[in-house]
């Protein structure tokens, strides 16, 4: 074994070798220590997020159970459940985006459970395209006062950001065959937020532009424009400035600077819930 594959609990061992196999990579060691590293990484990513959104760890999520819940499965797939309504819930699974035999992405606005969750066994549904999962490695779920409303607003938070962290990492591993999704850009963008939300990618790219107008209109009216929990945008004044004499820094010879007539500049002010987010990120690979 490697120094990757040997954190790997071995009862996993056999499965994550079987889905380097069918990836695309070669069956070779550098191949399996690439797929069991970005597989320390996901299950670590998952810990972290649901450790800062307050969730805990069961070890089975009953059919029943009126909770919503997060599972990362053996492949480190992401199964997410919204709260139970009637006898459904909304469910989305995001695979790990190298196999063939499962969807990239299915959501599924009234999925049944096939019976409960419970660690070490595949989750099973009686409604939708995912009837049945690999066998479930982590189940996390709100504590009990958290209301439904505020279960599913931290689902969905971990949801997107887990989803698209696992294609980052997905990335490392294939980066040579342009098979995985570009991330980030507008267009990425409209078609995530179109397969999620069950629409075309021509409204989802409607409402998008709208909502990118409206900020811009508030701020060109004078208003400081809400981003939820990110900040807020706003113009400030910045004052004239009058001609003067100073020191050019690339030549270090002395310039004059033109006068400047007083204008309005855009800004953003960062909010604090994602300045503290960002404090707990790991700065390691950042520009």
């Amino acid at each position: 074994m490697g120094q990757y594959m040997d954190r790997v609990p071995e009862r996993l061992r056999p499965h994550l070798e079987k889905i380097t196999r069918t990836s695309g990579l070669t069956d070779a060691e550098e191949s399996r220590e690439l797929m069991a590293r970005a597989w320390l990484e996901k299950v670590g990513l998952f810990e972290r997020q649901t450790r800062a959104l307050k969730m805990t760890e069961v070890p089975v999520l009953e059919e029943e159970d009126p909770r919503g819940a997060l599972a990362l499965t053996w492949s480190a797939s992401l199964v997410s459940l919204g709260p139970r309504q009637q006898d459904f819930r909304r469910m989305e699974y995001a695979s790990i985006q190298l196999r063939r035999d499962v969807p990239n992405l299915a959501v599924v606005e009234a999925a049944k459970l096939g019976g409960p969750l419970t660690v070490d066994r595949p989750a099973d549904f009686a409604t939708g395209p995912v009837r049945s999962t690999s066998a479930l490695l982590r189940i996390v779920v709100c504590p009990p006062e958290v209301g439904l409303e505020e279960q599913e607003r931290r689902i969905r938070e971990a949801t997107i950001f887990l989803t698209n962290g696992f294609v980052k990492i997905n990335r490392t591993l294939l980066p040579q065959q342009g098979t995985l999704p570009e991330q980030f850009t507008m267009r990425a963008i409209v078609g995530y937020l179109a397969q999620r939300n069950g629409m075309t990618r021509r409204a989802a790219r409607r409402i998008l532009d709208d909502y990118l107008l409206m900020l811009e209109s508030g701020m060109m009216l004078g208003e400081r424009v809400p981003l939820g929990k990110i900040g807020r945008l706003f113009l400030k004044r910045r004052p004239p400035r009058s001609a003067r004499v100073g020191v050019n820094p690339a030549t270090g010879r002395k310039m004059t600077f033109p006068a400047r007539p007083e204008i309005a500049v855009p800004r953003m002010s960062f909010g604090r819930a994602l300045k503290e987010k960002a404090a707990r990120t790991d700065p390691a690979g950042l520009v």
